[in-house]
């Protein structure tokens, strides 16, 4: 197994003053009586230019991750300007990640790859080799990313297939600690999380469900949220499917 320890981003863009609880949310409305959160949340105002102390990828991968979105910006015929207004990272910063001379943080690759219509793993992770009908990621290829902040670990287990939509995710919690926010995914996007280990609050938007070992939920992801661990003596282990629309 590669680990990837990533550091903050230096010298880019201000920091944002977005902190837990502190965003507002127009138009929230509740949906269904499910067991997780479920809100859908439209902020419009918010771009994602997230630099504060967040995650950046290795050096080594910046490179590959710059290839692999100029390709595909290409191949859908976008301009710089045009993914800028999609993903709200400015022109000058995707320029820089394109061409290698810029690190991104895990927050402005995950806006880039939403707007590209792709899922993260597409982005980041290596690619696959396919054999057949057969995609196959070693567990030797698979880099887990560390946040630096929060010590939280991300690994997916999910091909880089850029036709997939659904993306699977393991993901670990450190006690004592919140990882998040995390950004709102698009408008239809579904998380399917199961506790293996621990017990844990979700919070999405303005609803809040607490998840103890073995418990499952299946909520809208199309609002910022985070994994509140504070309250916790030990790890949380969450298995996460993200299945986009």
């Amino acid at each position: 197994m590669t680990i990837i320890s990533l550091s903050s981003l230096s010298g880019s863009l201000p920091r944002s003053t977005i902190t837990q609880g502190s965003a507002s949310h127009a138009g929230s409305e509740a949906v269904g009586p499910i067991d997780c959160a479920t809100v859908l949340v439209h902020d419009s105002e918010r771009l994602y230019t997230m630099e504060d102390n967040l995650s950046t990828i290795a050096d080594e991968e910046s490179v590959r991750v710059g290839q692999a979105i100029k390709i595909r910006r290409q191949q859908l015929g976008l301009t710089l300007r045009a993914l800028a207004l999609k993903s709200g990272v400015s022109s000058s910063m995707i320029s820089d990640i394109e061409r290698g001379t810029k690190s991104p943080t895990i927050s402005i690759i995950s806006a880039i790859a939403q707007a590209l219509g792709l899922p993260l793993s597409a982005l980041v992770d290596r690619a696959a080799h396919p054999t057949g009908r057969f995609h196959v990621v070693r567990a030797s290829e698979r880099p887990e990313f560390i946040d630096p902040t929060s010590g939280a670990k991300r690994k997916s287990f999910s091909p880089a297939l850029a036709r997939s939509k659904v993306e699977f995710l393991r993901y670990v919690v450190p006690p004592h600690t919140l990882a998040g926010p995390f950004q709102s995914h698009a408008s239809g996007t579904i998380e399917h999380m199961h506790l293996a280990v621990g017990s844990i609050r979700a919070v999405f938007g303005t609803d809040v469900v607490k998840l103890e070992t073995g418990d499952s939920c299946t909520c809208l992801a199309d609002t910022p949220h985070h994994f509140d661990n504070r309250e916790s003596e030990g790890e949380a282990l969450i298995y996460i499917v993200v299945e986009r629309p």
